[in-house]
This record gives structure tokens, C-alpha cells and sequence, in this order.
């Protein structure tokens, strides 16, 4: 085994690495991440010596190879690794901050790109000082309360996913906003949007469709390839009247979370993008997995838990 340094945007990283021999051939692989470079010796031997022995755990399999390649698979282990390394060593104020910092974050873009008109500011004084900003519709202070509570509903308990979950979710969001909570028994359109919702008297029979392919593809996907494609295929029912975006948001994330990684962040300032991704997967069929279709929202996905790692998650501990 070995130690290699990795420049990634500019910022250096640490392996351990292993030569293998297959046939004639000999190759390296990555046993694990051990952290940000300059690093301890002694903090850095302490690493080795855990990680030694777990390297069938510790080595990501090549998992959906079509949608992520294996550099990108080892990134997300990567940041799988620390992420889980924060919530054993941190204090519980601490965890409590950093989550406090992702929430303000996430709470404010997901809710932007639906039309709440409260700024980033207005967020960290609602949520973090309790202070009502002044001239805001009492809807947009509900957005932002709800998203609190379910957000740190899903953190503590990560329930499973299924019908009554979803439901759920989408009632604590829309507390105090819409009465119409349960699936939607009437068509809808989706103003500005190129598809065509599920017909009403179809909804429940794809939502099931959904979480049975979800159960089926839940132990062999790689989590974020399942998340996206999962996150495409709620959107395009559009099972609800109203909340739509920020139940499928809350759910992409919970499906994260339970598969031990970092939650995901889509900015306000990214919706374009945003859109256009989940478009390009709503041309695809409901059960499809098709590359051409997905790899826009599997790639967006990427790079948002990437970028969320980056700057809130990794800046604490």
C-alpha cells in the first residue's frame, strides 16, 4: 500500500492506494480517502492502520458505470468517508451548527425557485435569530418554517420510503398553506413545462409503479444515480396540487441521507439548469433507465453534492 496526493481544484487530497495484479497486468486502486493534505503523521498512521483491514467496504464497486465513472464513484466515497467522520467526531453543537448552516441554505434556494420572494438574509434572521422580516406574505414565513421541521424530521429518523412517507412529507410542508393534501384527484399543467403531468385517475397507480421500482433498484444503483432518476420520475407524476418541487427536493434528499451521504443543495441561480436536466429525463418512460435521457440529471446531481460538500459541510470540524 501507498499514500498518493490528489490536486482536485486546486485543494490537495490523500489516498491510500494498492497495487493489484490481474494476469499479467498490474493496476492500483483506491482503498480509501484519508483526508486534506498537509495531514499528521501520527493522525495519518491512525487512518492507515483503520482502513488496512475494511477494504472490500471501503472500495466503491463500479455501480451504474454509464452514469458515473470510476473517478466520480471514489469522489463520492470520498466525500462519503468525511461526511460520516463529521457526525461521529463533532460535538452536538457543533452538528447542530453545521446542519443549522446547510439548512439556511437549502431552505432559501428551495423555496426561491418556487417564487418565495425572502432573501438569504430574511432566511438566516427567520430561522436562526426568530425575527419576522418585515412585509412578507405569512405564506412565505410557513415555507420556510415547514421546510425547517421536515427537514430535521428527515434527518433524525430517515424513515423508509413509501406512499404514506411522501404523503406525509408533503402535508408537514404544506402546513398552514394549502388544505389540499393527499394525491391529486383532478389534471393539472404545469405552467412553462414541456410534459404532461400523470392523468388524475392514474396518480396512485405510478407513485406505487415508482416505489416498487425504487425497492428494486434500491440495493444495486449507486444512491445518487438512484436519487436522481428517482427525483425525475416523482417530478413528472406530479402527484400533488401543490409542493410538487419541494416534496421531491426533501425526498431526493432523504433517499441521500439513508445511504450515509451528505445532502444536496439546487440553487435558485441553477434552476435553468435544473429544469432542463429533469426535461430530458421526463423523455424517457416512467420504469426506463435510459443514459441519454438520465445522464443530465445524474451529472446535475453530481455536481450539486459535490459543491454542497464543499462549501458548508467541509468548512466544519
Amino acid at each position: 500500500m501507498f499514500i498518493e496526493k490528489k490536486k482536485i481544484k486546486g485543494k490537495a487530497y490523500l489516498y491510500l492506494r494498492k497495487s493489484v495484479r490481474e494476469g499479467k497486468k498490474v493496476s492500483t486502486k483506491t482503498i480509501a480517502y484519508l483526508g486534506k493534505a498537509p495531514m499528521k503523521k501520527a493522525e495519518l498512521a491512525q487512518k492507515i492502520k483503520i482502513f488496512k483491514g475494511l477494504e472490500d467496504s471501503i472500495i466503491p464497486a463500479d455501480i451504474n458505470p454509464q452514469f458515473l465513472t470510476t473517478k466520480q464513484q471514489q469522489e463520492l466515497q470520498r466525500i462519503k468517508i468525511e461526511f460520516a467522520q463529521k457526525l461521529k467526531k463533532l460535538d452536538e453543537k457543533l452538528l447542530e451548527d453545521m446542519f443549522r448552516d446547510f439548512k439556511t441554505h437549502y431552505i432559501y434556494n428551495t423555496n426561491a425557485i418556487e417564487g418565495n420572494t425572502l432573501t438569504l438574509q430574511d432566511t438566516n434572521l427567520l430561522l436562526n435569530e426568530n425575527k419576522t422580516p418585515e412585509g412578507k406574505d405569512l405564506r412565505e414565513i410557513y415555507d420556510h418554517l415547514n421546510e425547517r421541521q421536515t427537514f430535521d424530521f428527515i434527518l433524525t429518523t430517515k424513515p423508509e420510503i413509501s406512499l404514506k412517507v411522501i404523503i406525509d412529507i408533503h402535508a408537514s410542508l404544506l402546513k398552514n398553506i394549502d388544505a389540499r393534501i393527499g394525491l391529486r384527484r383532478h389534471n393539472v399543467r404545469v405552467i412553462g413545462a414541456e410534459f404532461t403531468p400523470t392523468p388524475a385517475e392514474y396518480v396512485l397507480t405510478d407513485i406505487n409503479l415508482l416505489l416498487q421500482w425504487y425497492q428494486q433498484h434500491e440495493k444495486t444503483f449507486h444512491p445518487l444515480v438512484l436519487t436522481a432518476l428517482f427525483h425525475e420520475k416523482f417530478e413528472r407524476i406530479h402527484p400533488f396540487y401543490d409542493g410538487n418541487g419541494r416534496t421531491g427536493r426533501m425526498l431526493l434528499n432523504l433517499i441521500l441521507l439513508r445511504a450515509g451521504y451528505p445532502p444536496l443543495i439546487v440553487k435558485n441561480k441553477d434552476r435553468k439548469e435544473y429544469y432542463a436536466a429533469l426535461s430530458a429525463g421526463h423523455k424517457a418512460g416512467l420504469l426506463k433507465i435510459d443514459q441519454s435521457h438520465y445522464q443530465p440529471i445524474v451529472s446535475f446531481c453530481y455536481t450539486k453534492i459535490l459543491e454542497t460538500f464543499e462549501q458548508i459541510f467541509e468548512k466544519w470540524g
